[in-house]
């Protein structure tokens, strides 16, 4: 039995922020000062 853990719409969305990369020529990676270490 092949249990499907990762939800449709987490897979589309990556789908979409790798096609959108394409297109894009800055990207910037925000962390959350408070945690700087686990926010990654």
């Amino acid at each position: 039995m092949n249990i499907q853990w990762y939800p449709g719409h987490m897979a589309k969305a990556q789908r979409l922020i790798k096609e959108s990369l394409k297109l894009t020529q800055v990207i910037f990676e925000l962390l959350d000062a408070r945690v700087p270490r686990s926010s990654r």
